[in-house]
């Protein structure tokens, strides 16, 4: 749809909230608008980012879309050894992240990342609390688990790729993180892009600060 001058359009970012405006001039690469009056407050960003390995491109889509639409405060694509994915197109990412934000009503939109090797990641999960999603693993339940720093609660959901963890990531990211705990989604082997909709719907189910 094509917007014309004087159509209202909503306006929104984390810090501001979200605002009824009205379009005052339109250029090829840059809208102007005046705000006509506040619609809602900001929400606090959740404290549940989402670490995961990129899949195809449907399937990614998806997991971008859903996990904004949950809540989730960053998104870290990485690549793991197993990953089949050999690059992203960031700058979609971040279009379908701000369309499930639109879609949702949500006021912010979560921080995607660069694609990193597992292994440039440890300072980041160094500072986290670590879910572990391995369905290769005995994990615990989630309404088990406690062991979350009480100084620092940022959690981070792991979710490997398609072919599963190697033992060395397993370790790397077990030895690493501020703490660790694998946790089980029930008995079936889920895709991929299932897996993190799942993962994360516990995870925030028991662990948002929001």
């Amino acid at each position: 749809m094509r917007l014309n001058i004087d159509d209202e359009i909503t306006l929104f970012n984390q810090k501001s909230g979200e605002w009824l405006a009205k379009i005052k001039n339109v250029k090829k690469n840059m809208v102007s608008a005046k705000i006509i009056k506040k619609i809602s407050s900001p929400v606090s960003v959740s404290n549940i980012s989402l670490l995961f390995s990129p899949i195809k491109y449907l399937n990614s889509e998806s997991i971008i879309r859903q996990s904004t639409e949950i809540g989730i405060r960053n998104i870290y694509p990485t690549f793991f050894q197993r990953t089949v994915i050999k690059k992203i197109n960031q700058s979609k990412f971040e279009h379908y992240a701000i369309g499930a934000a639109q879609q949702c009503g949500r006021t912010s939109i979560p921080n995607i990342k660069p694609l990193k090797k597992l292994e440039n990641q440890i300072d980041l999960i160094s500072k986290s609390n670590v879910l572990m999603f391995d369905e290769n693993l005995q994990g615990n339940q989630i309404n088990k688990i406690n062991s979350i720093n009480e100084s620092n609660k940022d959690i981070i959901v792991i979710i490997g790729p398609e072919g599963g963890f190697e033992d060395s990531e397993r370790s790397l990211i077990s030895k690493n993180s501020l703490t660790h705990n694998n946790v089980s989604l029930g008995e079936s082997i889920l895709k991929a892009d299932t897996a993190v909709i799942a993962a994360l719907t516990l995870t925030f189910h028991y662990f948002s600060l929001k």
